[in-house]
Formats: C-alpha cells, structure tokens, sequence
C-alpha cells in the first residue's frame, strides 16, 4: 500500500530587477527649471504632471534641489571645504541639515557624501591616528599583566566602514582642528 507522492522541482524564487530611472536630458532639464519658475518651487505634482510621462513629484524635486538650483555649487572640494566640513562635523554630528544650511551651495546630501569620502580616506585617518607613546614596562611584568591604565588604549575603534568616535578621538579631533 505504497502512495506515490511526486517529488515537486523547487519553484525558483522570482526575480525583482529595480531598473534605475533613466538620465535627465538636457531637454528635460530645461522643461524642468521652465515649468518650476511658472508652478512656483513648492508644487512639484504640478510640475511632473506637466513634465515627460515616467517624472514623478519627487524625482523632480530631487532634481531641482540637488542639481538645478543657482544657489547649488558644482566645484570640487577643496582642502580648506575639507577642513570646514570636518569643523562642522564636530559641532553638529551627524545633523546634515543644519550643516548645509552653514554652508553656502552645498546640499546635505553632498556635505554627506563627501564626509564619508573624507572620513575613510588615509590622509584624514593618518592626521587623527596618533597612538600614544609606548609605556616602558619592568623587565619583570608581563604586557598582559599591566595594569589596564597602563596599557596603551586605542585612540579610535573602526567597524566596518564606520569610524567610531570615542572620546579620546574627539579630543585629538579638536585638537588638530584648533591648530
């Protein structure tokens, strides 16, 4: 009295392809800042409804905002952008908002993108990382025997690509921004 029971093939999962929107054209670009000075710089469902079929409201204003505006820089950072973006990171953390508003042409979503660029990068790493002098133990102890304030601590810890900021870093953080 044996059943049979057919042994099913594993139903291959679906595949999700997200397609990123396509580039904005030149022609796009006009039609936007057209129809953004006519609608005003708040109404954006007027504007994508006036815009190429496939723009939504929010495309548009993300366009506008990060791309198209006057008061929008498109110049590289330079060294002294670098310095004044990682003063502002020690007054404000992680607030981009407000430390695009302290900063003329610069949008919170750049300020953000070139702070991670800065943040990893050896040059910035090498002028923060000063580990502190090695302290001469008794030829009779141990390293691992020390007591742990005489241990040599480590200035900043990394985690993956996120830079932990202890307070030791900090200090040496304002330090070398205060020279």
């Amino acid at each position: 009295m044996g059943s049979a029971t057919a042994v099913s093939a594993p139903s291959a999962a679906p595949v999700l392809r997200i397609r990123p929107p396509p580039a904005w054209t030149p022609e796009e670009d006009a039609r936007l800042e057209r129809l953004a000075r006519e609608h005003g710089f708040r109404h954006w469902r007027r504007v994508a409804a006036r815009m190429v079929p496939g723009r939504s409201s929010r495309e548009c204003r993300g366009r506008w905002r990060n791309h198209l505006a006057r008061d929008v820089y498109h110049r590289p950072f330079t060294a002294r952008d670098d310095d004044d973006l990682a003063r502002l990171y020690v007054r404000h953390g992680g607030r981009w908002r407000e430390m695009s508003r302290a900063v003329h042409g610069r949008t919170s979503r750049v300020m953000r993108r070139r702070w991670r660029e800065v943040r990893d990068s050896d040059a910035f790493l090498s002028r923060l990382w000063r580990p502190r002098s090695p302290v001469s133990a008794p030829a009779h102890q141990d390293a691992a025997v020390m007591e742990p304030s005489l241990q040599q601590q480590p200035v900043f810890t990394c985690v993956g690509q996120c830079l932990l900021l202890t307070e030791p870093l900090l200090a040496s953080f304002r330090n070398l921004l205060s020279q």
